[in-house]
C-alpha cells in the first residue's frame, strides 16, 4: 500500500489563501457600499444629462425657438446641480462609513464635485463676461 507522505497535503487544504475572485460566496457582504454606488450613479447622471441636452438645445435652435434656449440651459443647470450635490453628500457619507468599500464612493464624490464646479462655472461665466466686456 502506498501512503502519502506527511509533507503532501490534500488539494482542499492549500497553504495559500483563496483567490479574491474565486467565488462570490466567499466575498465579505459587509464590504458592500450601496451609498457609494448611489453616489456613483448620481455623479454619472450629470455628464449624461449634459450629452442629452446638447441634442435638446440643437432641436430647440432648429425649430426657431432661440428664446427657449435660456429655459433649457436653466433646466439643465438645475438638474445637474441637484444630482451633483446629492452625489457629493452621498459620497462623503459613504466614504466616512467604516469597513465598507470606498472605490465607488470616491468616484461618485469626484464626479459630483466636478458637476458642482461645472454648474458654478456656468453661473459665473456670464457675470465675468458682462463685467469684462460690458
Amino acid at each position: 500500500m502506498s501512503q502519502t507522505p506527511s509533507s503532501q497535503r490534500p488539494s482542499d487544504q492549500s497553504p495559500y489563501p483563496p483567490h479574491p475572485m474565486a467565488a462570490p460566496s466567499e466575498r465579505n457582504p459587509a464590504s458592500r457600499n450601496p451609498l457609494g454606488l448611489a453616489a456613483l450613479i448620481l455623479g454619472a447622471i450629470g455628464p449624461v444629462l449634459g450629452f442629452l441636452f446638447v441634442f435638446v438645445q440643437a432641436a430647440v435652435i432648429s425649430s426657431g425657438g432661440v428664446g427657449a434656449i435660456a429655459a433649457v440651459s436653466i433646466t439643465q443647470s438645475v438638474l445637474v446641480g441637484l444630482t451633483a450635490i446629492a452625489a457629493v453628500i452621498l459620497g462623503i457619507v459613504a466614504i466616512s462609513r467604516p469597513g465598507s468599500s470606498k472605490a465607488f464612493a470616491s468616484a461618485g464624490l469626484a464626479l459630483g464635485a466636478a458637476g458642482v464646479l461645472s454648474v458654478l462655472g456656468a453661473l459665473i461665466y456670464p457675470v465675468i463676461v458682462s463685467l469684462t466686456y460690458g
